[in-house]
């Protein structure tokens, strides 16, 4: 498996087990809000910084192959 796949298999892994984690599927409220909310919402927020760096990681393997 290459190394830029890695960044956004995180979130999305959290975002997949976001309803059998007992601490997010609660009645709790986390800022006010459900915590299923605030986890999807965290996880969406960090998915783009994760493209951004497997892009990023992408482009300098594609550089180092053409010199």
């Amino acid at each position: 498996m290459r190394p830029y796949y890695l960044p956004p298999l995180v979130p999305a892994l959290a975002l997949v087990l976001m309803p059998f984690l007992p601490f997010v599927n609660s009645e709790t409220l986390w800022f006010g809000l459900p915590p299923m909310l605030v986890w999807g919402g965290f996880w969406c927020i960090l998915l783009t910084p994760a493209f951004l760096l497997s892009s990023r990681m992408m482009a300098g393997e594609h550089q180092d192959g053409e010199q």
